[in-house]
């Protein structure tokens, strides 16, 4: 001891996490058991190590059974989804065990975090996990150290064993095989067979009338239904999904995002960064994905599908004004996304309005007016007054009803002419050239006959021109997929003119032959026809 310092033991205090001494005769002793899957062998496995465990405790002096925790089919990786496990946990915390028994690290965790958190959660309890192969007991002095490196090495394991199983998906990927989860997805279903080699093997086939729900969905889609409204249509109906379930909007939007329905296939659109995640994420260039085409039947054309992703994005770039940034496509209402103001191009939402004399009429307003009157000073116009002079500018601006209809059967087959257009061609070669002067730039790097700040220099100015073409392009291509979609929608109106069923005076027809209607003051709007035929009515 030092001169002149004075030390004195300060006695141990009570731990409120340890459970307090008792004089038990008997040591409560539990054991726990996991097989990760349910294949016949390891399920012989699994009853061999509760049998083992029961005799094992039963036979040693002093110890009692407590109970005998069992997963069965479960992975090591995530403790999350062991009940038994879990249950254990909560039964020690309860004071009902003193001890556990597992046969091998393996058995308990496979990954180090989780095994050292619960190993030392217990720990401060006082109880201890013996390990029978590795003879471990984890109160006893480097009980902890072997257990880290015992942990660390079950992990590596199951990390072997994940890349294996990418390996393998990767490989498949590559070799195009395309699998379908037709119990749940609509529209297939597997036939199995025999084939050539004389082996069991399968081949999707489509069920009729899975189909035809799945056509009918893409099909309303494209005539302005939102998916919440097609969900409703076919529940209403009676009709259910795969799973027996009612439809939704979210069942709806997956269904139409759902590429597998052309036939083709995208592989590895999710991958999980590491053997511990528990989430998987989306691959956006992480890891390698794989397109396929004509994998298995299609249900619908890759033109409708095309036509649907078009639509969407359309759908998302719908705003309610430039303040707010934010909105949503409506086609609850005839009138729903036409009505567009003439002051700040800002789009009307409905609205019901009482009266002073209790009276309730339907109007609509400009939202940046109702977010802000300063902003905006279009008033609000009412429901019945707008279809009033819809009708109005068809019978009397038209002279008769068959002229207008010629109008627009002339500019349906205007519309439907449809072709790449000349700069998307010049685009694309643009890009090829530059292509290929990144190429050349690149062997005469290897060569030696250009500097290294040279090559870096054009190689990122290179690398901005393609992007920025390729920006471009990819306008162009959704412009014309668009221009497909309008002239889709236009022959599907022509072909219910020539049957003689349409009414264009009906409102339910307003979205098929109109652009827009904008509003220009409270007293005059103006029909945008799709047609081309601009007309002012008074209200």
């Amino acid at each position: 001891m030092l001169e002149g310092r004075v030390v004195r033991e300060i006695p141990v205090l009570y731990n409120p996490r340890m459970r307090p001494i008792t004089n038990i005769s008997e040591t409560r002793v539990a054991a726990y058991c996991r097989v990760s899957t349910d294949k016949t062998e390891q399920e012989e496995s699994f009853e061999h190590q509760c049998e083992h465990f029961e005799k094992s405790i039963k036979k040693h002096e002093g110890w009692k059974l407590v109970k005998i925790y069992a997963d069965e089919g479960i992975t090591g990786t995530q403790t999350d989804s062991r009940k038994e496990f879990l249950q254990m946990i909560k039964d020690c915390e309860d004071d009902k065990i003193d001890k556990v028994l597992v046969k091998s690290v393996s058995r308990f965790a496979r990954n180090t975090v989780d095994s050292l958190e619960t190993i030392r959660k217990l720990k401060e309890i006082g109880i201890g996990i013996y390990f029978e192969n590795e003879k471990i007991d984890t109160l006893t002095t480097g009980g902890e150290i072997l257990i880290t490196i015992l942990s660390a090495v079950a992990e590596q394991e199951s990390r072997n064993i994940s890349t294996n199983i990418k390996w393998a998906f990767r490989k498949r990927f590559k070799e195009g095989r395309v699998l379908i989860n037709y119990r749940h997805v609509l529209g297939w279903d597997k036939e199995e067979f025999v084939n050539e080699k004389g082996q069991k093997d399968g081949r999707y086939v489509i069920v009729e009338s899975e189909a035809e729900i799945v056509r009918r969905i893409f099909r309303e889609y494209l005539d302005g239904k939102t998916p919440l409204q097609i969900a409703n249509g076919l529940n209403a109906e009676g009709y259910k999904t795969k799973c027996n379930s009612n439809y939704s909007a979210s069942i709806i939007q997956r269904m139409l995002e759902n590429e597998k329905y052309t036939g083709n296939a995208v592989l590895g659109k999710t991958f999980k960064p590491d053997v511990l995640s528990k989430h998987r994420l989306k691959n956006e260039g992480q890891a390698p994905s794989f397109y396929v085409e004509k994998s298995h039947p299609a249900i619908i054309s890759q033109e409708v599908f095309d036509m649907v992703q078009a639509e969407r994005q359309r759908r998302q770039e719908l705003r309610s004004g430039e303040r707010t940034g934010v909105g949503k496509y409506s086609s609850t209402y005839a009138l729903s996304g036409l009505l567009v103001c003439g002051n700040c191009g800002t789009k009307f939402r409905r609205y019901g309005r009482a009266l002073a004399n209790g009276e309730n009429i339907t109007t609509w307003v400009c939202q940046r007016h109702q977010h802000n009157h300063s902003e905006c000073d279009m008033k609000p116009l009412k429901e019945t007054d707008v279809i009033d002079a819809y009708k109005k500018a068809i019978l009397e601006n038209s002279g008769d009803i068959k002229n207008l209809l010629e109008i627009i059967k002339e500019s349906i087959q205007e519309e439907l002419t449809v072709t790449d257009s000349e700069m998307a061609v010049e685009l694309n070669d643009e890009i090829i050239k530059r292509q290929k002067r990144i190429l050349e730039l690149y062997r005469l790097k290897g060569s030696n006959r250009i500097s290294k700040e040279d090559y870096e220099n054009e190689f990122k100015d290179l690398s901005k021109e393609i992007t920025v073409l390729q920006e471009k392009q990819s306008e162009i291509e959704k412009e014309n997929m668009r221009n497909k979609l309008t002239a889709s929608k236009l022959q599907a109106i022509n072909e219910q003119l020539d049957k003689g069923g349409v009414d264009i005076t009906d409102i339910e027809n307003m979205k098929n032959l109109l652009n827009c209607i904008r509003v220009i003051n409270k007293h005059q709007i103006e029909f945008q026809f799709k047609c081309g035929l601009n007309v002012k009515e008074a209200i």
